[in-house]
């Protein structure tokens, strides 16, 4: 039956049209098929409806109303210098020519090795069956085949497993550093780390220290959760704390932390952006919510027990803190301002609207409130101007026209462009005394992480990127995406590279294993670290009287 017959027969209003996949058809490696599919609505929510019948909640109404606003435009299409032909299968993805953005941010899988076995992750060695551990020079090379398809080296994340159990770490960071990315960070659970700061805290420091030497700048840890329930939030609960410490004296001033939200921990997101703002002293720039992606086969039950999606995440939060979805802004919506200040080839950001959204709000962490970004500058109307600009050649010129007198008078177009920008601040002066006008002409002037760093000072950012599975995979999004994982002479969209396992992720480590006894060494370090985790959390009595845990987790319940 045809998608629109369906969506009749029940009672839905079609939304958009799309493709994806037909989950009966995946399985033991075979290239999945792909139907039609659509976004329907019914009763203030939104879904997506497959021509094979399955049904998959995407959000709210308001939700999909607010990122429609900025979705991304027909003529966002990045260049690529890539030979690969697009074909009608997944088998074959990767960034070929048909794909419409270049690299944001490059995955660089460290290692599948890892000290947590986390009910939702299947990306272990124990479970793979196997080590994958690439050499520096073979990391180095995964790179310069990401730099050549993209005309410049993208920002790097070093993930895994668990890359900080590999001894080498700082010469990855180093290698990343020195091929010219502009942005290094490690995707962490920050857990063999924590646990040497209780134990031996000068090793720990040095052990950061050294990455950071190294050209680290950012650290993108897990943090499920401030409490410590069994299959939910233990995750890294009782060595965070002293990671945290470790991170601050070993001088990294940029740590994001990333909850995996299901309906297990829903309710504990306010909590962790009070953890944040408790601990913004610390080094702690933002939270990136990722709502859990289903991979595998589950029941339509088990799947609702479990599914969350960007709207519950924003609803949650707004009821702690006021801020509402109409201060959340999708991808793409900063897609034209980057275009118009970036010089070619650089970071695009045409990604599809329904990717993720993000938000800025400044933290009075005294009063321990926060005010949305919307409270001091009129988001909207700038950027649907800067959008007009971008879509129209007469309009951009007659713009850069207007520029131009300013231009002279600074020397600089993009000088002319945050005088502009004044134009559009609502509440200049931030509560601490601090002028909003200064901080964005930084950001727009000089156009690198350091001014992002002068911004963050006072604003903490708060995002969501909803990867995909079986049930809600939109072959439209996967064609914008910008989080792309290195894979020998291929480069492969995230949502492709790990949904599809068996085709991409899973296969492509196991033919570069390591085999025989290096294998077999460091499976046995894994189990060691993993040993070592256990036995740590068997001195819980000590962990939570540590003046360390208790400053991290103060004020939490109120």
């Amino acid at each position: 039956m045809m998608v629109e017959e369906i969506a009749e027969r029940e009672n839905f209003k079609i939304l958009e049209i799309t493709k994806s996949v037909d989950e009966r058809t995946i399985g033991n490696g075979k290239i999945p098929k792909t139907i039609n599919a659509a976004y329907v609505e019914k009763n203030g929510v939104v879904y997506l409806l497959k021509e094979s019948g399955t049904i998959e909640r995407i959000g709210s109404i308001d939700y999909w109303n607010q990122i429609k606003k900025f979705e991304a435009k027909e003529n966002y299409a990045a260049k690529l210098n890539t030979r690969i032909k697009h074909k009608l299968d997944l088998a074959s993805c990767g960034l070929c020519d048909a794909h419409k953005n270049s690299t944001a941010l490059l995955n660089i899988v460290a290692t599948n090795r890892c000290d947590l076995r986390c009910w939702y992750c299947f990306f272990y060695e124990e479970k793979a069956g196997f080590v994958y551990e690439p050499s520096v020079e073979e990391i180095k090379k995964q790179i310069e085949v990401a730099r050549d398809m993209n005309g410049y080296t993208p920002p790097i994340q070093i993930t895994g497993g668990e890359p900080s159990l590999r001894h080498d770490l700082h010469e990855i960071i180093k290698v990343g550093k020195e091929l010219g990315a502009p942005h290094v960070q490690l995707n962490t659970n920050s857990v063999s780390l924590g646990i040497q700061y209780f134990e031996e805290p000068e090793k720990a420091v040095e052990r950061v220290k050294k990455w950071k030497e190294a050209g680290l700048n950012t650290i993108y840890t897990s943090f499920d959760g401030v409490t410590a329930k069994p299959n939910s939030n233990i995750k890294n609960h009782y060595e965070f704390p002293f990671a945290l410490e470790a991170y601050y004296n070993g001088g990294v001033r940029s740590i994001v932390l990333v909850p995996t939200v299901s309906q297990l921990n829903l309710k504990e997101m306010p909590s962790i952006v009070k953890f944040a703002i408790n601990n913004v002293e610390k080094g702690i720039k933002g939270v990136n919510f990722q709502p859990i992606s289903l991979v595998g086969f589950i029941k339509k039950g088990d799947r609702e027990k479990l599914r969350v999606v960007q709207s519950d995440i924003v609803h949650e939060l707004e009821k702690e803190f006021g801020i509402g979805m109409d201060a959340w802004y999708p991808v793409p919506t900063v897609a034209a301002l980057a275009d118009i200040i970036g010089k070619e080839p650089h970071v695009h950001f045409y990604n599809n609207e329904k990717c993720g959204i993000a938000t800025y709000a400044y933290i009075d962490a005294e009063k321990r409130k926060m005010h949305a970004i919307t409270d001091f500058i009129d988001v909207d109307r700038f950027i649907m101007d800067i959008i007009e600009m971008h879509g129209s050649k007469l309009k951009k010129a007659l713009f850069g026209a207007k520029l131009i007198p300013t231009a002279i008078k600074y020397g600089s177009l993009r000088r002319a462009l945050a005088e502009k920008l004044r134009g559009y601040i609502l509440e200049d002066e931030l509560p601490n005394g601090v002028k909003i006008s200064k901080l964005l002409e930084e950001i727009i002037e000089r156009g690198n992480y350091k001014a992002l760093g002068a911004f963050h000072q006072y604003f903490l950012f708060f995002g969501m990127m909803h990867f995909q599975d079986y049930y809600n995979y939109d072959v439209n999004r996967v064609q914008r995406c910008s989080i792309h994982y290195a894979a020998g002479k291929r480069v492969i969209p995230f949502c492709t590279y790990n949904v599809f396992p068996s085709i991409h992720r899973d296969r492509f480590l196991k033919l570069n294993r390591i085999r025989g006894k290096e294998a077999e060494k460091l499976m046995e370090e894994s189990k060691e670290a993993k040993e070592k985790v256990i036995e740590f959390r068997e001195r819980k009595d000590e962990i939570v009287a540590s003046p360390i845990y208790k400053n991290a987790y103060r004020n939490l319940g109120k």
